[in-house]
């Protein structure tokens, strides 16, 4: 009976992927029997490339930013010491750490934590940074760990050893180190087009074209590059949805890709490609504004929908300005001053009334309102591209909700890739949304797999709000509509139709953000910040309701690594075939309940 699920959940998951990436998984499992983990020996003639001292791929307002940087604890790092994810560890010759996660091995093969070295030593100009990164630059030279061979982890690291050489130029040039950097550069990128991932598909196969058309501009082959950049713009049109946004339905890999473009962008300026990088201008300025749409009032915080953190790529605001900087005629301050009702980035269903901001991202599925106090996000998109689901979470219906811009209510996070709360967090009950007894509203099993998933989903906006529908993989209907009654009331009303007719419990969530805590009342429940009292959540009397404090359920993953505890509403009602359950909540906190006035 096991091994019939099993065939069951492998035949699910492999008859959404494309031929192409079917061929390829077959043919990369029997490869993997003859990897020897060594990189091809084929070396480059510096004579012949003339684009070291040329290419302009370091951007100050993403790479020196100061946050950022102080994700790799640059101390650490002086004394042998990687910090990545949260989680620290020192480094031996063969740069394996057994004990870390394979996600944390390969951010330790992007070479990331170099650039604040190397940015350390520009600014200071003391030479314990440019010797310490040295240290480390040689000693991966010399190991020959197969995650440094992953194509995904070499799309990755060439970039951003691009960045290091072009900030220590004057230290590099002429000597070995620079020789060794050339020659291992050279044959990475010759792996890499070798090596694609075509069996993966969508961000993986972005992050492999972007390298290849850097790395081919860099060593000035030209044929190379024209083939490699027309395929780029091909993953554009195909990965970057209509109103802007990446077709995976994740900020924080929509910010990710908009840094490729921005940084393939730069490349091609630098080494006499203008045309083609004007080809990029549109794209990303689309995605620069949807971004900004969407994360305006959520304050520097990645939404948590799909797989997304806090702590990966570069936040909403260093993105724009370097937008605003390399694409003049863009500038996020008067995007978010329009009082049009343009494209904007959207998707044409844009509403703007007075301070009261209506945005409609119908071709992603996402739908915001937003005052001067409170930032709503409401998901009612599908699971992302019907080949790759690997990033997607169980979250149609969920929202999150900010007030004046600090978080209130929450989807779970991510947390991990590999773990024991990755199920979890791409489950149902890790979102502010709703389902029937313990069924999943989609299949998605290991770290990264999707067999049956939801259908038929819906969303448009109403009057006074939003309303979203979809069909369980399990055949169980959901509609949700969230209506505001005047500025700070909150109306929710769901629909739920079993696919049989036997007796049901329907269960719907509000996970809050830490800090915040419930507490019962006679007819309701209060949100309380220590003694303020921010919201008030009024549920059906048929209903009954549980306050989750402890145990799984209360694990918050807002970033990659580190896990934080918050408390969960959990609201059952009974009900046989189909049933209509009404909650409302009502924000108290920025507001007088007399007038739904600030305050």
């Amino acid at each position: 009976m096991k091994k019939m699920v099993e065939i069951r959940l492998y035949w699910n998951t492999v008859k959404n992927l494309k031929w192409i990436q079917i061929r390829h998984q077959i043919q990369k499992r029997v490869l993997k029997k003859f990897r020897t983990g060594c990189l091809p020996k084929k070396s480059i003639n510096l004579e012949k490339c003339a684009n070291i001292g040329k290419i302009k791929i370091f951007i100050p307002e993403l790479d020196c930013e100061q946050t950022y940087l102080h994700r790799f604890q640059i101390e650490k790092l002086l004394h042998n010491q990687v910090e990545l994810l949260h989680e620290t560890y020192r480094i031996g010759r063969d740069w394996n750490i057994s004990e870390a996660s394979h996600l944390w091995n390969y951010n330790l093969h992007y070479l990331e934590f170099l650039i604040p070295l190397a940015v350390k030593y520009r600014e200071k100009l003391d030479e314990q940074y440019f010797i310490k990164w040295k240290e480390w630059m040689k000693s991966w030279l010399e190991q020959s760990s197969l995650d440094s061979l992953e194509a995904y982890t070499i799309s990755m690291r060439i970039p951003n050893i691009l960045i290091c050489m072009e900030l220590l130029k004057e230290k590099l040039i002429g000597t070995d180190l620079e020789r060794k950097l050339m020659n291992s550069l050279y044959q990475q990128y010759q792996y890499l087009i070798r090596t694609q991932e075509l069996a993966l598909l969508a961000n993986h196969y972005f992050e492999n074209l972007k390298t290849i058309v850097i790395s081919s501009l860099f060593f000035n082959e030209l044929d190379v590059y024209h083939k490699y950049f027309s395929r780029f713009l091909g993953q554009i049109e195909e990965q970057i949805l209509s109103g802007g946004l990446h077709f995976e339905l994740s900020l924080m890999y929509h910010k990710i890709i908009l840094e490729d473009i921005l940084r393939v962008y730069q490349v091609q300026n630098s080494l006499g490609q203008r045309r083609d990088a004007e080809k990029l201008t549109s794209v990303i300025q689309k995605m620069a504004s949807v971004m900004t749409e969407i994360e305006d009032g959520f304050g520097d915080r990645t939404p948590l929908f799909n797989d997304a953190g806090n702590n990966v790529g570069k936040g909403k605001d260093e993105l724009s300005r370097a937008v605003e900087k390399i694409c003049r005629s863009w500038s996020s301050e008067k995007l978010l001053g329009k009082e049009s009702t343009g494209d904007g980035g959207r998707s044409g269903n844009g509403k703007i009334s007075g301070s009261e901001h209506i945005r409609a991202f119908a071709v992603a599925g996402y739908f915001k309102r937003m005052d001067n106090n409170m930032a709503v996000l409401f998901d009612c998109g599908d699971l992302g591209p019907s080949y790759m689901g690997g990033h997607g979470h169980c979250d149609c219906l969920s929202f999150e909700i900010s007030v004046k811009e600090k978080m209130l209510f929450v989807n779970s996070g991510t947390g991990q890739y590999q773990g024991a709360f990755r199920s979890f967090f791409r489950s149902t009950a890790a979102h502010n949304t709703l389902m029937i007894d313990d069924r999943e509203q989609s299949e998605l099993w290991g770290e990264h797999r999707a067999a049956r998933r939801i259908s038929n989903v819906k969303g448009r906006q109403i009057k006074n709000g939003f309303e979203g529908s979809f069909k369980s993989y399990y055949g169980d209907f959901f509609r949700r509509r969230l209506k505001w009654k005047g500025r700070n009331y909150l109306k929710i009303t769901d629909d739920l139709v079993a696919h049989d007719k036997g007796i049901h419990t329907a269960r719907e969530f509000l996970h809050l953000a830490p800090g915040y805590e419930y507490e019962k009342g006679e007819k309701q429940i209060r949100v309380k910040n220590g003694e303020r009292l921010a919201a008030m959540i009024h549920f059906s009397e048929i209903s009954y309701v549980l306050i989750h404090k402890d145990g799984l359920f209360t694990i918050y993953g807002e970033e990659f690594g580190r896990y934080d505890k918050k408390q969960v509403l959990e609201i059952r009602t009974p009900f046989q075939d189909k049933i209509r359950i009404h909650m409302e909540i009502e924000f108290l906190y920025g507001y007088s309940q007399e007038h739904g006035q600030i305050v």
